[in-house]
């Protein structure tokens, strides 16, 4: 079950971008003078049956995945991809890293030349 657990959260995740990813971008209107409207406010009680009511329906996923066999090979599936997608996004990450390193380096180093041509000598 622990180990199914990383699983669901992956296709829950993938699923939820998915899903954004296809719905049309709306544009809403930049206020000016934002207020906090008492309705607008949520309260610990609220947060926590939201919390509750997520833990049941993960609970209720995790049972579904674990019981249907084309859902547990539909879940290992998204997870796989999720774990490539991720693996691409760290290895650019990395290459881009790298490169921002290298240009500070060169900058250093040509601010110590700089530095170091300019300081008067004393002996």
């Amino acid at each position: 079950m622990r180990r199914i657990l990383p699983i669901v959260f992956a296709s829950l995740i993938v699923g939820a971008s998915s899903a954004h990813a296809q719905t049309p971008a709306k544009s809403s209107p930049v206020s000016k003078n934002p207020r906090l409207d008492p309705s607008d406010s949520v309260s610990i009680a609220d947060v926590q049956r939201a919390a509750d009511e997520l833990a049941r329906t993960v609970q209720a996923a995790v049972k579904k995945i674990t019981q249907d066999p084309e859902l547990k090979v539909a879940a290992l599936r998204v997870a796989k991809e999720s774990v490539n997608a991720t693996q691409v996004i760290v290895s650019q990450q990395a290459e881009t890293l790298q490169t921002l390193l290298d240009g500070i380096a060169k900058q250093i180093a040509a601010a110590t030349v700089n530095i170091q041509q300019t300081k008067p000598k004393t002996h």
